[in-house]
């Protein structure tokens, strides 16, 4: 008897550090998570850009927010010195906002390089290309992530203006 409450003891502490396993990869794996948030966002090259991006949204002219309807994540990887940061772009609500380390719930996360980002938003990288060329990770909804170019549109003539 004392054999077999040995083996059913190891049977179970190897189930529960099988469990654990799994949801320690579930964790990793939410959108919302980043490892490391840099403390000051304004370090990083994407954040005039996700200014700008929200006061198109703010202005909302092309009616924006009707047509994209969705939540966004970006994490940004390559940041200065290494950081990442976390931004939500809500286009779903209200006029729309962007938030940097968000809590809102994400319809699509995109993960990405600094440098890529602010080409990404600037509407010089094609989403599409863009994750075929491994630049960029796409989680979530992708149909929402195809409605990416309609805020690129909005926000690239401002964009252009600040770079010239």
């Amino acid at each position: 008897a004392p054999r077999a409450y040995r083996l059913a003891a190891q049977l179970g502490s190897w189930r529960s550090r099988r469990s654990r396993n799994v949801s320690q990869r579930i964790h990793k794996c939410h959108p919302n998570q980043v490892a490391a948030i840099a403390a000051n966002p304004e370090n990083f090259k994407v954040y005039k850009y996700m200014k700008i991006l929200e006061e198109a949204m703010k202005t909302d002219e092309d009616k924006l927010i009707e047509k994209v309807r969705g939540i966004y994540g970006f994490k940004v990887r390559n940041g200065p010195n290494g950081d990442e940061g976390y931004w939500v772009i809500n286009a779903k609500e209200g006029k729309g906002k962007v938030d940097y380390n968000g809590k809102d719930k994400c319809d699509v996360t995109f993960t990405i390089n600094d440098e890529d980002v602010a080409d990404l938003i600037s509407g010089k990288l094609n989403p599409q290309k863009a994750f075929f060329q491994g630049k960029i990770k796409i989680q979530g909804n992708m149909g929402l992530a195809m409605k990416l170019t309609d805020l690129q549109k909005s926000a690239a003539g401002r964009i252009d203006s600040i770079r010239s």
